[in-house]
């Protein structure tokens, strides 16, 4: 079966994402793409390109002590949006912590511009991310 264009796009994307290769996946993203995530935590807010991995990447790195790791179970995708099916861990305190979360992508052509985060769990999400 062929895989969907944005769904290769995203592919790549969270493959550079996994590598730290931040330039690569706001290479493969449109000019005015935002990302948004919601809750209560240090990571809730709005992202653009520009502050991308200043304040949300650093942050993550900074939150997790560079130990977050991303396996992505699947990736729906269509023309106009794209769902992606993941786990994320890492590590605090020598214990592994890990919750179940969807993005959620809205394309503009073969273009991401929008990334939106919906955590199984908010409350635990935002406990992680304190």
């Amino acid at each position: 079966m062929q895989r969907h264009p944005n769904a290769l796009v995203l592919e790549k994307l969270y493959a550079d994402f996994a590598k730290g290769d931040f330039q690569g996946v706001l290479d493969a993203c449109a000019e005015n793409i935002t990302f948004q995530v919601s809750g209560k935590s240090r990571l809730a807010g709005k992202y653009t390109k520009a502050n991308f991995v200043s304040d949300f990447a650093a942050r993550l790195r900074e939150l997790s002590g560079n130990t977050l790791k991303l396996e992505v179970h699947d990736i729906l995708a269509g023309d106009l949006h794209a769902a992606v099916l993941m786990t994320s861990r890492l590590e605090r305190s020598g214990k592994t912590i890990e919750y179940r979360t969807v993005h959620v992508w809205r394309f503009d052509g073969n273009k991401p511009l929008a990334w939106y985060e919906y955590p199984r769990d908010l409350y635990h999400f935002d406990q992680i991310w304190n």
